[in-house]
């Protein structure tokens, strides 16, 4: 059987100063077995979304007509997730496995086609997808089906409005700085792909730029610490004077950064207590900014964007 190596990395921080026990997939560069290219249509189209926590985005999301489903919409998940019951109800064509690893073990897990996944009038055809429980992921987001995953939302420019709670698809950029991401990373000498990894500058210390990965499903942002034989280095993590938080967490507070010209102050930043297989250096969540526009056809975003 055709195998696609992915890698689910599950990050856990103690207390209100956390990211929630979350998924985070990582697919490597290389093409699903029994999937055909996907297709995509976008429509000028606004849809509404709810927010759990005040940050996690649930999209109303059909999947083979049927529906609409709850998902969470996941920049930092390379590959879109879906639960074994919704794919045992939808009787949805297992296609191969996918080789996990986590922190603490191994797996191997189903993958399936979706032949259809609009959320509105946008929607991808052929689409591959994960099996998976989502159990900690439900635990912040009761009724959450899935989760929409950067091989999805990649096809599309959108604007999230977190103020309104609307996702609109499609139409022109609005004005503003355009910052550029890359939408490839590397783990361990091999490339991923889905990203959305851009420059984040710490003003509060020396030389203290950073690649993060622009996260809607990160509560707070986050830097990992530097793994033995990392490709990542942090010159400006020694600068920056970390306090002890709730339970051991390891907290910089009152932290300002800067992405283009858009400076965001009064941070707290977490830093992980132990290392993770990522391929960025830390996470950077979309929600600390009132509106923000994803261009995947431009390769850029516009931080806070004029109404």
């Amino acid at each position: 059987m055709l195998t696609a190596r992915l890698l689910l990395v599950r990050c856990c921080c103690p207390a209100r100063y956390s990211l929630p026990v979350r998924s985070l997939f990582l697919l490597l560069a290389i093409a699903l077995p029994g999937v055909t290219a996907a297709q995509m249509r976008q429509s000028n189209d606004i849809v509404n979304f709810r927010l759990r926590d005040k940050y996690l985005m649930i999209v109303p999301t059909m999947v083979n007509g049927a529906g609409p489903f709850n998902f969470l919409l996941d920049t930092g998940a390379t590959h879109t997730v879906i639960d074994p019951a919704l794919a045992r109800q939808l009787q949805l064509p297992m296609i191969g496995e996918a080789s996990l690893t986590t922190v603490s073990d191994m797996r191997q897990d189903q993958l399936v086609r979706l032949k259809r996944v609009a959320v509105g009038n946008s929607e991808v055809s052929e689409l591959g997808a994960v099996i998976d429980n989502l159990d900690q992921v439900k635990l912040k987001a009761p009724g959450v089906r899935g989760v929409l995953g950067e091989d999805f939302l990649s096809n599309f420019d959108f604007l999230i409005d977190y103020s309104h709670k609307i996702l609109r698809f499609g139409g022109d950029a609005p004005a503003g700085d355009r910052c550029r991401f890359e939408t490839m990373g590397r783990y361990h000498g091999e490339p991923t792909t889905n990203r959305l990894l851009i420059e984040v500058e710490f003003l509060d210390a020396s030389n203290g730029k950073a690649q993060l990965q622009l996260d809607t499903g990160a509560k707070m942002p986050e830097i990992f610490p530097t793994r033995p034989g990392s490709v990542f280095s942090h010159p400006w993590a020694g600068s920056m004077a970390f306090s002890s938080g709730p339970n051991g967490t390891a907290i910089h507070s009152h932290t300002s950064i800067k992405i283009g010209t858009t400076i965001v102050s009064d941070l707290d930043v977490v830093k992980s207590r132990r290392g993770v297989a990522f391929d960025a250096v830390g996470l950077l969540p979309t929600f600390i900014f009132q509106r923000i526009y994803i261009s995947h056809t431009g390769g850029f975003v516009v931080l806070n964007p004029p109404a």
